[in-house]
């Protein structure tokens, strides 16, 4: 028998921690003035109204969620696998891209993406990487001039263009 979170239990603790996120919003608001100054709202006044709400709001889903009782699970396995078999990779592009640049990361993830869930075989994956790499590229850096996370490739290309 395999175990697993029941949708009940899940929905109490997204709403615990809303309710807490909130109360961390209202605890910093409350370090700032926040009232009403002579030229207008002062730095704490909306975060803490807005964190009040929260709370409030994160008080209301808890107290639903328990008082609908339910032992259906959350996910099965399976779909917690499909789920992380693409948060996974995401969140390495995240941390890979300060490292590497964000056009290497990315061609990298794509290429891995379109690999395993697009079923493309090696040569076609890498190529779809490396083309939508070189358009983001040319799109970002060059047509609008927002360079995104520099990397070793765009200090080379840096180092080219200015010789």
């Amino acid at each position: 028998m395999s175990k697993s979170i029941s949708r009940q239990t899940l929905e109490i603790s997204v709403a615990g921690l809303i309710s807490a996120f909130a109360a961390v919003v209202v605890y910093g608001s409350l370090e700032l003035k926040y009232g009403w100054g002579s030229t207008g709202p002062e730095a704490g006044y909306f975060p803490l109204r807005l964190g009040v709400l929260l709370f409030i709001v994160g008080l209301l889903l808890t107290v639903q969620a328990a008082r609908t009782p339910s032992d259906a699970a959350f996910a099965t396995g399976e779909q917690v696998r499909r789920v992380l078999s693409q948060f996974i990779p995401t969140v390495v592009l995240a941390l890979a891209a300060p490292f590497t640049g964000f056009y290497l990361a990315a061609a990298v993830f794509l290429t891995f993406m379109a690999r395993r869930h697009g079923g493309f075989g090696f040569a076609k994956a890498l190529s779809i990487g490396v083309v939508a790499a070189v358009v983001m590229f040319a799109v970002f850096e060059i047509w609008f001039g927002v360079p995104l996370t520099r990397g070793p490739l765009e200090e080379l290309y840096d180092a080219w263009r200015a010789a």
